[in-house]
């Protein structure tokens, strides 16, 4: 009989965004080294655009970005750019070692994305998940992941949309030239958010998600010493 994993639960914080990046690479490696226990971390991002690890920097309008102080950050996990606003998302960023049958991405995301499919489902939102990594809530979505697998561990980074985000505002950011006139309206159609379905409260969503995703094996943590030097080395380098 296999092991269950005991989570290390960091707590959700309002991150400056280059922060929220070094701290998810710096827990990765201590994870991936065996110095730092399975992990999930909950993040608020200040006003930013985060893009992913191979994307090019010419998706997005990088003037624009500056002029409303939206700052840019770089992940390293695939997908595409996402538009973070304070308070009306949070991002999850979760740490599994591969040895607990997970080998494949396929099967961390079936078993991960479960667990958040089962968590909507509790608050009354029927959900499927497409593709193995996105949710969508009455053929709208409403959260997404990427992956970054290492030897050892595997991090799986999503959001979730608590409110639903204005499609105008979020297609502001992004290189004109790569969309057509109608995609506004095509990705207001495209999004929904968790308050246009519940009236639970964010730190309620949280809390379900934990003992969901953490199957109820976890613990409130902090960062290891470790971690913060290499957050702080990261960071500084940003």
């Amino acid at each position: 009989r296999k092991m269950r994993l005991e989570f290390r639960v960091i707590s959700i914080e309002k991150r400056d965004p280059a922060l929220i990046a070094a701290m998810d690479e710096a827990i990765l490696e201590e994870c991936e080294a065996g110095r730092s226990p399975p992990t999930l971390v909950y993040h608020n991002w200040e006003k930013s655009i985060s893009i992913a690890r191979v994307q090019a920097l010419t998706d997005i309008d990088l003037d624009k970005c500056l002029s409303d102080n939206f700052k840019v950050v770089r992940m390293i996990t695939g997908g595409k750019a996402v538009v973070h606003f304070p308070d009306t998302e949070f991002s999850y960023s979760l740490f599994v070692p591969k040895e607990f049958g997970k080998i494949n991405i396929t099967q961390t995301y079936e078993t991960y994305c479960s667990r958040i499919s089962k968590t909507l489902k509790s608050f009354g939102l029927p959900n499927v998940v497409v593709d193995n990594n996105d949710i969508f809530v009455g053929g709208k979505k409403i959260g997404g992941n990427a992956q970054r697998v290492r030897r050892n561990f595997s991090m799986q980074q999503g959001v979730i949309l608590y409110d639903c985000p204005n499609a105008d505002t979020m297609l502001n950011f992004m290189n004109a030239e790569l969309y057509p006139k109608s995609a506004s309206e095509e990705l207001a159609a495209l999004l929904t958010g968790f308050t246009q379905h519940s009236d639970a409260s964010q730190k309620e969503l949280i809390g379900r998600l934990t003992e969901n995703i953490t199957a109820s094996s976890y613990s409130i943590g902090e960062l290891s010493e470790k971690e913060k030097v290499g957050i702080f080395s990261k960071f500084a380098s940003n």
